[in-house]
């Protein structure tokens, strides 16, 4: 019986790699990326009501009205910013090489240029890549101040690298993005 080989780019990474060909984030990525700072205005309000729960208990109940108007600016404003930001940056395409494998504990996945520059990316929007070493990718990845977030990446020897490479909206959106 014939098994068919296991393929490297998961139905997953398909998806980002379509839209980010585009000059797009997947639905995925966008919720990523904006709810990132959630998490920790949760921790803090939670801290906040264990510790000052029972003086503002009293207060909530005739200014429930602020309460609620705090909650919706503590949540809604950091959302709005980190979209509208997000929105705005262009999505850069690359061909980099996979240098040494990267060690099971080391958290910034490090490519490289053709000239053997260092790019790393401390930050990623897609699951740890497995990377062969001296193989080339085709990366799509945000500037973010001066970090790289790495939003999806394919083999260039893959049979479809030619699906993944950027089309000409790609390259609008780029200009449009880079010229803001």
């Amino acid at each position: 019986m014939f098994k068919r080989k296991h393929d490297i780019v998961s139905p997953e990474m398909r998806n980002r790699l379509q839209a980010n060909r585009n000059g797009r984030l997947t639905t995925d990525q966008w919720l990523s990326i904006v709810t990132k700072p959630l998490l920790w205005l949760v921790l803090l309000i939670g801290l906040a009501v264990i510790v000052f729960g029972p003086r503002m208990m009293l207060l909530s109940a005739r200014f429930w009205w602020l309460g609620l108007t705090l909650i919706v600016l503590l949540f809604v404003v950091p959302l709005v910013l980190r979209a509208r930001r997000y929105a705005r940056l262009p999505i850069h395409f690359a061909r980099l090489y996979s240098g040494m494998t990267a060690l099971p504990f080391q958290r910034t996945t490090t490519l490289f240029t053709a000239a053997d520059e260092a790019v790393p990316f401390k930050k990623r929007m897609m699951p740890k890549p497995s990377l062969s070493s001296d193989d080339e990718y085709l990366v799509y990845y945000l500037v973010d101040s001066s970090d790289r977030v790495l939003l999806s990446l394919a083999p260039a020897d893959h049979a479809d690298a030619d699906q993944f490479l950027p089309t000409d909206s790609f390259k609008l959106r780029f200009n449009k993005r880079a010229q803001s």
